[in-house]
């Protein structure tokens, strides 16, 4: 039963974090790529010390051997955040998420070599199954004749995200095994809030009210996101995880169409049902398996 609550953790922290690439995408036309990071990583913190207090003792979940892994994968997440920000602030949501989902995929080596973890048929179809409709959408959204600059940079930076987040899941795989999923976050998030203080010699902006309101929103969901996610990795393999990431673009794309204006074209709508049905197929055959 830990492996379905596992999956239901992740789909819930997908749909969070697509609602906060969503603030991060507003709030990214004034404030600058530091800013952003900063108060994104402060404004998770409240969410991820309750929720350590609602887990028993705030010092017990504090504890830990392996402090030098949580620096190392703080800025590895740091990295991660910086890419993700800066392939948000050149494509759509919709978009940006699908290259995201590039990392499901490249994490299924990854955690057959480091966590000897079983790859089956299963996994492997619904990644690939869902891949392949990543690849739809990828199409689909790039059928708009010639490319700006701007475009290559979102893509390159979406690339570099998604290879990036493929490390960092391993890393958190192995600190779970012994330190709490709430440690493990706020490690995460005071070392990505350092990083993003560390541009303000670099130069910030004045955020207008709207800007900061979005940041804040951000913060917390994806504080809250966070937290979800890395229980779920505690309770089942990352391999069997990975395919359920892919239910986020639904709600990336219904936020693209509600909110931003943008309507997929068929192929990607094609996508969005293979990457759906990826996500199903595999649902239903861990329930089964129950």
């Amino acid at each position: 039963m830990s492996q379905i609550h596992a999956i239901f953790l992740r789909i819930s922290a997908a749909s969070l974090l697509v609602v906060m690439s969503a603030r991060v995408y507003e709030a990214l036309k004034q404030a600058t790529l530091g800013q952003a990071i900063f108060w994104r990583s402060l404004w998770s913190l409240p969410v991820i010390v309750l929720y350590a207090r609602v887990l028993g003792p705030f010092r017990y979940s504090l504890q830990t051997n392996q402090p030098f892994g949580h620096v190392l994968r703080g800025l590895m997440g740091l990295v991660a955040m910086a890419l993700n920000f800066l392939c948000l602030a050149h494509l759509n949501i919709s978009y940006a998420t699908s290259l995201g989902f590039l990392a499901p995929i490249l994490v299924l080596p990854l955690a057959a070599v480091f966590l000897a973890e079983k790859i089956t048929k299963m996994v492997l179809f619904a990644s690939f199954l869902g891949f392949s409709g990543v690849l739809m959408i990828s199409f689909a959204e790039l059928d708009t004749g010639d490319m700006p600059i701007a475009s290559f940079i979102g893509i390159a930076a979406g690339l570099g995200f998604a290879l990036t987040m493929a490390f960092t899941r391993v890393f958190v795989k192995q600190l779970s095994a012994k330190d709490s999923a709430a440690l493990i976050a706020l490690s995460f998030s005071v070392i990505t809030m350092l990083g993003g203080l560390a541009t303000l010699p670099f130069g910030w902006v004045a955020l207008g009210d709207e800007a900061y309101r979005y940041l804040v929103f951000a913060g917390l969901l994806g504080g809250l996101g966070h937290v979800l996610s890395n229980e779920a990795v505690k309770r089942s393999n990352i391999s069997v995880l990975g395919p359920f990431d892919y239910t986020a673009i639904i709600w990336a794309l219904a936020i693209d169409v509600m909110v931003f204006g943008f309507v997929p074209n068929r192929l990607g709508l094609f996508g969005i049902f293979v990457i759906a049905f990826a996500a199903l197929s595999l649902a239903v055959k861990q329930v089964r398996s129950a």
